[in-house]
């Protein structure tokens, strides 16, 4: 990931999760998709058998974490790659940033990184 950040710069990395419905749940909760069982291992989500891989259990905040704390990214670039980035790159201009006419979905974090409040149009869809 270094080696990406110093090839590409915050400018050119977008953050993207196929986290599925085993996304933040700790190693060996069991879930189930459209009634196939599923089970989270090392932070992945897999089959119950475990015989294949079905899915992330990253959340976008864990992806913001691992930059800043282990990439030494500041926060700052990480969000704009978590939001910024991503909108820009499939043209959406009323996500991935702050300003009046946007669609202002944003989360509130903790000083230890939990997601305590989220905002999607402006209305709060999530409180902890």
């Amino acid at each position: 990931m270094k080696m990406l950040y110093r090839a590409k710069s915050a400018s050119g990395i977008c953050l993207v999760t196929d986290a599925i419905a085993g996304a933040g749940l700790p190693d060996g909760s069991r879930f189930s998709v459209y009634g196939d069982e599923r089970v989270v291992k090392d932070g992945v989500c897999l089959l119950a058998d475990r015989s294949a891989l079905a899915g992330s259990a990253s959340r976008m905040i864990d992806l913001v974490r691992t930059l800043v704390h282990d990439v030494g990214v500041s926060l700052c670039e990480a969000i704009m790659m978590a939001t910024k980035n991503p909108a820009q790159t499939i043209g959406l201009k009323s996500k991935g940033r702050l300003e009046i006419g946007t669609d202002a979905d944003l989360v509130v974090l903790s000083p230890d990184w939990d997601v305590l409040r989220t905002f999607v149009a402006g209305q709060e869809i999530f409180a902890r």
